[in-house]
């Protein structure tokens, strides 16, 4: 939408007729909005270096596995007399299960950088130069009858949209803005970015109980030892506290956006749910998500599975390419939302 709008200067005052009318002058940034800005400004230009950055810790870590802790655990697979068909059913179990969560990593990883999460001018048709706000603002009006307008970029902003103040945009189903997938969360790739927090401190997990063996063995060898492996004994022992470091981080991220998830909630949404609850409390009320469908209803919605689902259930288990329910910009409601009453100039819904 390159159109411009034009806007006629409006007097801030009555001026006298010898006058000249003036505008309001603009407001001058303050420090801390500076520091904000500057914030948003690295965080925009860190993000490409720290998705090189995993893809190449990603990289050394399954390296490691593939050519240090599977040829430690299965020397018999690997050229040397073993023990026989037991030993290769393991090998094999061993082998798929660990190409499962690699690549439930490096799929949810590249879905959650590449997907857009979703912004208001979806599906809007700006067909020629002459698209107005007007025009945005009046295919916007079928979703909702008074929308509500962004102060940052002056378009409608559908129900649990907000604006990113890093992306410079209004993000459908906002949670935050991720500079490692140098994304937002949204409507859109959500579901990849849970999911690469599950399975990453799975696979960090299994790393860590693999790699218990070949540890052991570096602190047993000496400097003159011989090393029968490829990898280096030092990238080796980074990679197993670096598995462990990222199994804790990761994990406990995972964990926090699970219940968001099965609560129907996002990050930001999380904190005005809190706010509101005291507020109930105080008003002797109590307050009810409307978006919540209980635990196995958020969960299956989550995946796009079950009764509002499109997908089978096995889908939930596959590190592929699954869009989320509707176009979010419109949300089913569980039925038990319910308008907080502040005050005559304040009718904002829960």
């Amino acid at each position: 939408m390159d159109a411009s709008i034009p806007f006629a200067a409006v007097p801030t005052t009555d001026p006298a007729d010898n006058e000249p009318i003036t505008t309001r002058q603009p407001r001058k940034v303050t420090f801390p909005e500076r520091i904000e800005l500057l914030i948003d400004a690295a965080t925009a230009r860190l993000g490409p270096i720290l998705i090189a950055l995993a893809f190449l810790l990603l990289f050394l870590t399954t390296f490691c596995y593939f050519t240090v802790f599977i040829p430690f655990h299965y020397p018999q697979c690997e050229g040397e007399e073993g023990e026989g068909q037991s030993s290769n059913a393991g090998y094999i179990a061993n082998m798929v299960w660990s190409c499962y969560l690699v690549w439930g990593i490096i799929a949810n990883y590249y879905y959650a950088v590449t997907t857009p999460p979703g912004s208001v001018l979806d599906g809007i048709a700006v067909e020629n130069e002459d698209t107005t706000f007007q025009d945005v603002l009046l295919e916007m009006e079928t979703y909702t009858e008074f929308p509500p307008t962004c102060k940052r970029c002056h378009l409608p902003k559908p129900e649990r949209t907000h604006h990113c103040s890093v992306c410079k945009k209004c993000i459908l189903k906002y949670d935050h803005h991720c500079p490692w997938i140098h994304n937002c969360v949204g409507h859109f790739n959500h579901r990849y970015f849970v999911m690469f927090l599950t399975y990453l401190p799975i696979a960090g997990a299994y790393f860590m109980y693999m790699g218990i063996g070949p540890f052991l063995l570096l602190a047993q060898l000496g400097d003159g030892d011989n090393w029968p492996y490829p990898l280096p004994r030092a990238l080796v022992a980074f990679s197993i506290v670096l598995a462990g470091a990222m199994s804790l981080a990761v994990g406990g991220m995972g964990c926090w956006h699970w219940y968001l998830t099965l609560t129907a909630q996002t990050t930001l949404e999380q904190y005005n749910n809190n706010y509101i609850k005291d507020i109930c409390k105080k008003k002797g009320d109590k307050f009810t998500n409307m978006y919540d469908f209980g635990v196995i209803g958020n969960l299956l919605d989550f995946f796009n599975i079950g009764r509002r689902g499109h997908y089978p259930w096995y889908t939930a288990f596959l590190p592929i390419r699954i869009p989320p329910i509707g176009n979010g910009k419109r949300f089913e409601k569980s039925g038990h939302g319910f308008v907080l009453d502040f005050g005559t100039d304040d009718d904002d819904m829960v």
